[in-house]
């Protein structure tokens, strides 16, 4: 009996990564709402919601707290040649996510450690984002932050970029929401 209930632990929790890697595709028909993100949070989850998801994932062993309990952490440990922390915390908009920062990097990181650095790690990145999102990513160059991959499908952003020597960024964000936040925010006066 207890092996039987292993077993479907073990299932359920292999198809909610391999539903997680199909995530952030367009339907059959090329349309629809593009919310889902990863390993089951999606745009729009409410935020008692996500952390009831996050404490069954945390009493799962899927999810860990993040240094200093500040984020969500998961670990890809078979998709790349090395075990890489995946750390995350959504912002909420109106008690709603409406983008999601998440840190990658490599576990065994050090300044040292070349092999594991950031640019590294993200020649390895890009080709999953494009495996789990699909291959249209684009470029841009800014003027701070270097040259950052970027998808859009229906309301969701990709971002995917260098941080720092450590970490690859990605950020989640939905567009609609983005718009509103922005049009709310009183405009500064021209006068003098």
């Amino acid at each position: 009996m207890r092996k039987k209930v292993l077993l479907i632990g073990l299932v359920a929790c292999f198809a909610i990564f391999m539903i997680s890697c199909g995530e952030g595709r367009l339907d059959a028909s090329g349309k629809g709402k593009v919310d889902s993100l990863f390993l089951g949070i999606s745009m729009g989850m409410e935020k008692k919601a996500f952390y009831d998801y996050c404490w069954e994932m945390n009493s799962k062993k899927i999810f860990i707290h993040g240094p200093t309990n500040q984020s969500v952490e998961y670990r890809l440990a078979t998709e790349l040649n090395s075990p890489v922390s995946m750390q995350f915390y959504p912002s909420f908009y109106n008690e709603r996510i409406y983008e999601v920062p998440v840190l990658f990097n490599y576990e065994s990181w050090a300044p040292w450690n070349k092999q594991f650095s950031a640019d590294t790690l993200f020649v390895k990145m890009l080709p999953l984002f494009k495996k789990w999102y699909g291959d249209d990513f684009k470029t841009l160059q800014h003027r701070t932050m270097g040259t950052i991959y970027y998808q859009m499908k229906g309301r969701r952003r990709i971002n995917l970029f260098i941080r720092d020597d450590q970490y690859v960024q990605a950020v989640f964000t939905d567009l609609k929401v983005e718009k509103e936040i922005k049009d709310k925010k009183p405009k500064s006066s021209s006068r003098q």
